[in-house]
């Protein structure tokens, strides 16, 4: 006869209740700037030019510091420019995610030429001479604040820009956001081989989706389908009023969504069976 000789509730000590948990991927890259320098890297993983940009304790979502971005002020038609590179291993597909913040006089003017600014590009180096790259830019939407484009080549020869194909309604920088932090969160894969469409530029905003495409067919080109180096911001086309500062924190390179849920830590429960 087998019978229940006791229940137990086991609370198991903290370290015990890790280990049987599932392990989440930890960003492979990640920054909130409180060295207060440029000078922090990770294995494979450093800081390349920075224009116009610097580590600041003026401004932080987070702790004391936060990068820096100062796009200079410009009579119409004057082209501004700030932008923040960073190289790691190759990859054929990434999370990366931060927090942006959008300053009180944030203005995206409509100008009679290019009007575009760069807002996030990931590519393979030399970015002068791309294999795989893209890029979301950004376009007034005629209220001073910007909704996203998408900008990416196929076997080396840039595609037509475009919006994203689904309207999602939701503007990557708004007027709602001015003097605000959001958060911007985005993955990226390679198309599997040059005839395929299956590569992928998602983005989210505060966690809503501003650009969802998984059928992209922008292959990299043979020996060159993998992406190395990635800029923050960058060339600013419609140019700004006056001064306009941007700041970055907690910024992360990943294998993995950071906003995937981690599962509960409930009590181990055991039950001790005795037979006889």
């Amino acid at each position: 006869m087998t019978r229940c000789k006791a229940f137990k509730l086991l609370f198991a000590p903290a370290t015990m209740l890790l280990m049987a948990l599932p392990a989440w991927p930890a960003p492979f890259f990640s920054d909130g700037f409180e060295s207060g320098t440029l000078d922090h890297t990770e294995p494979g993983v450093q800081y390349g030019s920075s224009i116009y940009t610097s580590v600041t304790n003026e401004r932080a979502r987070t702790g004391q510091f936060a990068l820096r971005f100062t796009f200079k002020g410009g009579a119409t038609g004057e082209d501004a420019w700030s932008e923040q590179r960073l190289s790691f291993p190759d990859r054929t597909e990434l999370w990366i995610a931060y927090d942006l913040y959008v300053p009180l006089n944030y203005a995206h003017r409509t100008e009679s030429g290019a009007s575009n600014n760069k807002f996030l590009a990931i590519y393979r180096a030399p970015y002068t001479d791309p294999g795989f790259h893209l890029n979301w830019s950004v376009n007034p939407d005629g209220d001073g604040g910007s909704n996203l484009f998408l900008h990416r080549y196929r076997n080396g020869t840039e595609q037509a820009a475009r919006p994203p194909a689904d309207d999602l309604g939701v503007g990557v920088l708004t007027a709602d956001d001015r003097g605000q932090w959001v958060r911007i969160e985005a993955f990226i894969r390679v198309p599997s081989s040059a005839d395929s469409n299956d590569g992928v530029m998602r983005m989210w905003k505060n966690g809503t989706l501003v650009t969802d495409e998984t059928a992209l067919n922008n292959y990299g080109g043979d020996d060159e389908n993998y992406f190395n180096e990635l800029y923050l911001l960058g060339w600013s086309n419609s140019g700004f009023d006056e001064d306009t500062v941007l700041y970055i924190d907690n910024l992360s390179l990943s294998e993995q969504s950071l906003a995937a849920p981690k599962p509960p830590r409930n009590p181990t429960i055991r039950i001790e069976v005795d037979s006889e």
